[in-house]
């Protein structure tokens, strides 16, 4: 392992307890690191300003991975995805799964990004079928940012279109708020 510099580190053994440098680790593992003074908290990964989606209840049906070759998009790691991929060009990659805020939050930052097809977004009140939001993500954009506001809200469920394509939804930069 090496250090920010490039020099390498070497563990720590104190009573026993062997330790290693918090930014040599995220170095070699490639993640970020940052350092949070006002609460003397280290932070690894991405830095959102909510709550993780995966931190919360949710169904992600079979559409849950951690491949590499599934969970990376445009060379970013994402770690864990929900994710579908159709085999022709005739098939719907359809998915949908249900989020279950349980009333806490007000905002759901979902990150989604559409496979060779735009895919049509639409999130719904799980009880009443209520539209929150529907959009449409085109596949030239990458990575999109879709904003619902979810006050109130028990459970979500969210369902995915994508004729002839299909979509990617990491679960470490999908927030709530």
């Amino acid at each position: 392992m090496k250090d920010e510099q490039g020099n390498a580190v070497l563990s720590i053994t104190y009573e026993g307890n062997t330790y290693l440098p918090v930014r040599a680790v995220a170095g070699a593992l490639k993640v970020a690191v940052d350092y949070d003074a006002a609460t003397a908290i280290v932070l690894l990964g991405e830095k959102v300003e909510g709550v993780s989606i995966a931190g919360e209840e949710y169904d992600a049906g079979n559409y849950l991975t951690s491949d590499p070759r599934r969970t990376t998009f445009k060379d970013k790691d994402y770690k864990e995805v929900l994710y579908n991929k159709t085999k022709t060009d005739t098939e719907d990659g359809a998915g949908s799964f249900m989020l279950v805020p349980d009333k806490i939050y007000q905002k759901l930052y979902l990150q989604v990004a559409a496979l060779d097809q735009d895919a049509e977004v639409s999130i719904y009140e799980s009880g009443s079928l209520k539209l929150l939001k529907e959009t449409k993500v085109l596949a030239q954009d990458g990575m999109a940012t879709i904003e619902a506001d979810i006050g109130g809200i028990s459970e979500i469920y969210v369902e995915v279109h994508s004729k002839g394509g299909g979509f990617v939804i990491p679960l470490s930069t999908s927030y709530y708020q």
